[in-house]
Protein backbone atom coordinates (compact mmCIF):
# COMPACT_ATOMS: atom_id res chain seq x y z
CA UNK A 1 0.00 0.00 0.00
CA UNK A 2 2.76 2.42 0.76
CA UNK A 3 4.80 1.63 -2.11
CA UNK A 4 1.84 2.26 -4.62
CA UNK A 5 1.25 5.84 -3.15
CA UNK A 6 5.25 6.12 -3.10
CA UNK A 7 4.74 5.80 -6.35
CA UNK A 8 2.05 7.90 -6.96
CA UNK A 9 3.23 10.83 -5.63
CA UNK A 10 6.58 10.87 -7.14
CA UNK A 11 4.82 10.53 -10.20
CA UNK A 12 2.54 13.42 -9.50
CA UNK A 13 -0.36 11.26 -9.91
CA UNK A 14 -1.93 11.12 -6.44
CA UNK A 15 -5.77 10.68 -8.10
CA UNK A 16 -8.77 9.08 -6.43
CA UNK A 17 -8.98 5.66 -7.54
CA UNK A 18 -12.43 6.24 -9.16
CA UNK A 19 -11.41 9.18 -11.30
CA UNK A 20 -13.67 9.18 -14.03
CA UNK A 21 -11.18 9.97 -16.71
CA UNK A 22 -9.84 6.89 -18.60
CA UNK A 23 -6.65 9.06 -18.97
CA UNK A 24 -5.79 9.34 -15.46
CA UNK A 25 -6.81 6.18 -15.01
CA UNK A 26 -4.48 4.96 -17.67
CA UNK A 27 -1.70 6.84 -16.17
CA UNK A 28 -2.22 5.75 -12.44
CA UNK A 29 -2.35 2.32 -14.09
CA UNK A 30 1.33 2.58 -15.71
CA UNK A 31 2.30 4.02 -12.70
CA UNK A 32 1.17 0.77 -10.52
CA UNK A 33 1.94 -2.06 -12.77
CA UNK A 34 -1.66 -2.64 -13.55
CA UNK A 35 -1.34 -4.04 -17.11
CA UNK A 36 -4.66 -6.10 -17.25
CA UNK A 37 -6.54 -2.48 -16.23
CA UNK A 38 -4.17 -0.80 -18.98
CA UNK A 39 -5.70 -2.93 -21.72
CA UNK A 40 -9.31 -2.67 -20.54
CA UNK A 41 -8.88 1.30 -20.70
CA UNK A 42 -6.71 0.99 -23.88
CA UNK A 43 -9.51 -1.30 -25.44
CA UNK A 44 -12.22 1.85 -24.19
CA UNK A 45 -10.28 4.01 -25.99
CA UNK A 46 -8.23 5.55 -23.87
CA UNK A 47 -5.11 7.33 -25.41
CA UNK A 48 -1.58 5.53 -25.05
CA UNK A 49 0.17 8.88 -24.88
CA UNK A 50 -1.80 10.21 -21.61
CA UNK A 51 -0.07 12.24 -19.50
CA UNK A 52 0.16 12.76 -15.54
CA UNK A 53 -1.75 16.19 -14.71
CA UNK A 54 2.00 17.00 -13.60
CA UNK A 55 2.62 16.56 -17.21
CA UNK A 56 4.67 12.96 -17.40
CA UNK A 57 3.43 11.02 -19.95
CA UNK A 58 2.46 7.28 -19.03
CA UNK A 59 4.94 6.05 -20.42
CA UNK A 60 7.85 7.64 -18.40
CA UNK A 61 6.20 6.75 -15.38
CA UNK A 62 6.05 3.37 -16.34
CA UNK A 63 9.71 3.62 -17.48
CA UNK A 64 10.95 5.18 -13.95
CA UNK A 65 8.67 2.48 -12.27
CA UNK A 66 10.15 -0.73 -14.19
CA UNK A 67 6.90 -2.01 -15.14
CA UNK A 68 8.15 -3.27 -18.08
CA UNK A 69 4.49 -5.14 -19.14
CA UNK A 70 2.78 -1.96 -19.11
CA UNK A 71 5.29 -0.24 -20.70
CA UNK A 72 5.58 -2.67 -23.48
CA UNK A 73 1.94 -2.50 -23.66
CA UNK A 74 2.22 1.20 -24.10
CA UNK A 75 4.57 0.62 -26.79
CA UNK A 76 2.11 -1.59 -28.51
CA UNK A 77 -0.71 0.56 -28.56
CA UNK A 78 1.04 3.40 -29.97
CA UNK A 79 2.67 5.14 -27.21
CA UNK A 80 5.44 8.11 -28.39
CA UNK A 81 9.11 6.36 -27.28
CA UNK A 82 10.37 9.73 -27.57
CA UNK A 83 7.68 11.62 -25.20
CA UNK A 84 9.42 14.03 -22.48
CA UNK A 85 8.29 15.53 -18.99
CA UNK A 86 8.12 18.73 -18.41
CA UNK A 87 11.83 18.79 -17.74
CA UNK A 88 12.77 16.90 -21.23
CA UNK A 89 12.99 13.18 -19.44
CA UNK A 90 12.08 10.36 -21.61
CA UNK A 91 11.52 7.28 -20.45
CA UNK A 92 14.60 6.01 -21.83
CA UNK A 93 16.48 8.30 -19.52
CA UNK A 94 14.35 7.07 -16.66
CA UNK A 95 14.71 3.95 -17.15
CA UNK A 96 18.59 4.38 -18.06
CA UNK A 97 18.79 6.35 -14.35
CA UNK A 98 17.07 3.83 -12.41
CA UNK A 99 19.43 0.91 -13.89
CA UNK A 100 15.86 -0.08 -16.06
CA UNK A 101 18.40 -2.43 -18.46
CA UNK A 102 14.44 -4.40 -19.96
CA UNK A 103 12.56 -1.09 -19.75
CA UNK A 104 15.86 0.46 -21.60
CA UNK A 105 16.10 -2.63 -24.12
CA UNK A 106 12.41 -2.60 -24.99
CA UNK A 107 12.79 1.16 -25.72
CA UNK A 108 15.73 1.27 -27.92
CA UNK A 109 13.90 -1.76 -29.76
CA UNK A 110 11.09 0.77 -30.32
CA UNK A 111 13.30 3.00 -31.94
CA UNK A 112 13.69 5.26 -28.42
CA UNK A 113 16.28 8.13 -29.55
CA UNK A 114 19.40 7.33 -27.72
CA UNK A 115 21.09 10.53 -27.63
CA UNK A 116 18.23 12.96 -26.65
CA UNK A 117 19.16 15.17 -23.79
CA UNK A 118 16.63 17.23 -21.20
CA UNK A 119 16.55 20.62 -20.24
CA UNK A 120 19.58 20.51 -18.05
CA UNK A 121 21.80 18.97 -21.02
CA UNK A 122 21.75 15.49 -19.97
CA UNK A 123 21.01 12.12 -21.92
CA UNK A 124 20.11 8.37 -20.99
CA UNK A 125 24.11 7.53 -21.18
CA UNK A 126 24.97 10.41 -18.85
CA UNK A 127 22.04 9.17 -16.31
CA UNK A 128 23.09 5.72 -16.08
CA UNK A 129 26.59 6.39 -15.81
CA UNK A 130 25.60 8.76 -13.14
CA UNK A 131 23.64 6.33 -11.58
CA UNK A 132 26.46 3.13 -11.70
CA UNK A 133 24.26 1.24 -14.00
CA UNK A 134 27.30 -0.24 -16.36
CA UNK A 135 24.97 -2.74 -18.16
CA UNK A 136 22.57 0.20 -19.37
CA UNK A 137 25.94 2.12 -20.27
CA UNK A 138 26.27 -0.86 -22.18
CA UNK A 139 23.69 -1.14 -23.67
CA UNK A 140 22.79 2.62 -24.81
CA UNK A 141 26.76 2.68 -25.95
CA UNK A 142 25.96 -0.61 -28.38
CA UNK A 143 23.25 1.21 -29.41
CA UNK A 144 25.09 4.32 -30.53
CA UNK A 145 24.55 6.66 -27.49
CA UNK A 146 27.22 9.50 -27.74
CA UNK A 147 28.96 10.73 -24.54
CA UNK A 148 27.06 14.14 -23.20
CA UNK A 149 28.98 17.33 -23.38
CA UNK A 150 31.09 18.19 -19.73
CA UNK A 151 28.41 20.00 -17.54
CA UNK A 152 25.37 18.76 -18.09
CA UNK A 153 23.35 18.21 -15.21
CA UNK A 154 21.21 15.42 -14.46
Amino acid sequence: MWRHLVVLALSGLLLPVQAGDAEQQLVSAAAMGREAMLYDLLAQGADANAKSPGGRPALVIAAFNGNIRTLRALIGAGADVNAADAAGNTALMEAAAYGRLDAARALIQAGADVNLKNSAGAGALKRAERGGHQRVVTLLQEAGAKPDEEGAEE
